[in-house]
């Protein structure tokens, strides 16, 4: 056993549990804005570039102030950085669900991004400070579960309350859950012990570093990973939309099939974490170009259906691209967060979560203008995979993992 192991405290399995729990919630209120698409798209008189445009204001938010709340939530920790967050997209969405107009939900969406950008940062921080290298992916993975697990449940109970008080109601439930979820954390937190620090960590080499350096190291990871980003984004939020407009599903089972793609995910953050963690001794590159390499041929393979292909091929394909392209950051995140070492983790990944953002904001609502445009999802997809090509090969050629020791 390492060194490091008799400093291993059992209570973080409880930490771990709360910060997913935590995505979960917020999740769950990002993807109310596609997965009722569907149901709030005729009545605002929205083309799906303007759907799109609502997830890009989501994420030209993050791409804002992602940084910038790393940077806060280095220096005023996970607890209060995550209050913040949860708070904010909390009002937002409430006001969104009041959305007489585009531009009032535009701007309700954009808002409530900058509260989400607290999240990412604050979670990382938590991973890094409770858990060891070796487990430390598998970790990051788990609390990402989150993210399609909030997926789940917007796509299971969204289109349900709106059969009850309608699509205006079923977003506000989503921003009043953000509200009470302040208390649940704020009860529950606690800091890791302070002899907690992983003796047989390679990060303190990077942490002693000029920062300078180390954001430069960042930035070929944070380019690569935004094209798959990019690719995420236009799967989750098109996914309805194609399957209601392509594939003849009502509005209802559209948004239900979505939740096959985010169970995928789930699987997929906590299954790729393990086989970094234990299956690869640690690496974080190679995983990365196995799922950007699955994933590039999954949504080539989706531009092939069409409405007379089986109907458990397709749910299949849309399950494996949710384990894939849904389920990549996890391992990511562990290679951002090592990187940059403890003491610069939230500043790392708010950095990354910039460019990605930035990316994801005109690459969605690109998609849409291109199937507006041509008429045809087959086009868009096959962009899409063209696309994440480009990032895999970017991911093999410009970056290098920090070196293990110990």
């Amino acid at each position: 056993m390492p060194p490091s192991s008799p400093a291993r405290d059992s209570f973080r399995w409880i930490i771990l549990a709360l910060i997913t729990f935590s995505h979960v919630i917020g999740a769950a209120a990002q993807y109310g804005i596609n997965t009722l698409a569907p149901f709030y798209q005729d009545e605002l008189g929205l083309s799906r570039a303007q759907v799109g445009l609502f997830f890009s204001a989501f994420y030209l938010a993050m791409t804002g102030a992602s940084f910038g709340a790393g940077w806060l939530a280095d220096r005023w920790g996970v607890r209060n950085t995550t209050l913040q967050g949860h708070f904010f997209v909390g009002i937002c969405i409430i006001a969104a669900a009041a959305a007489p107009s585009f531009a009032w939900a535009f701007a309700s969406f954009f808002l409530a991004g900058l509260g989400y950008s607290f999240f990412n940062p604050a979670s990382t921080i938590g991973v890094m400070a409770w858990f060891h290298r070796d487990e430390r992916a598998t970790a990051m993975g788990t609390k990402q579960t989150g993210v399609p697990g909030g997926g789940v449940l917007a796509a299971v109970l969204a289109p349900s309350l709106v059969l009850i008080i309608g699509w205006r109601g079923a977003l506000a439930a989503l921003g009043v859950m953000n509200l009470l979820f302040v208390f649940v954390f704020s009860s529950l937190w606690r800091d890791a012990p302070q002899g907690l620090a992983d003796s047989s960590d390679s990060e303190a080499a990077a942490t002693a570093g000029p920062s300078a350096r180390i954001y430069w190291a960042l930035l070929p990871v944070s380019v690569a990973t935004a094209i798959y980003l990019v690719g995420q984004m236009v799967l989750i939020t098109y996914v309805p939309l194609y399957l209601k407009d392509t594939m003849g599903f009502s509005p209802y089972w559209s948004s239900q099939a979505l939740a096959l793609t985010q169970g995928g995910a789930m699987i997929g953050r906590v299954g790729w974490g393990v086989v970094s963690d234990r299956l690869f001794g640690g690496r974080r590159k190679v995983v990365l170009l196995l799922i950007g390499s699955l994933s590039a041929l999954l949504v080539t393979a989706l531009s092939f259906l069409g409405r007379d292909s089986s109907y458990y091929l397709l749910l299949l394909i849309l399950f494996l691209a949710g384990v894939c392209l849904v389920g990549y950051q996890g391992v990511s995140y562990a290679l951002i967060g090592e990187i940059a070492g403890k003491a610069r983790a939230g500043a790392g990944l708010g950095m990354m979560i910039t460019i990605n953002a930035a990316c994801a904001t005109l690459g969605t609502p690109l998609f849409g203008y291109i199937v507006d445009r041509t008429g045809s999802y087959p086009v868009g997809w096959r962009v899409v995979a063209a696309t994440l090509a480009v990032g895999v090969f970017g991911l093999a050629t410009l970056i290098r993992e920090p070196r293990r020791t110990g």
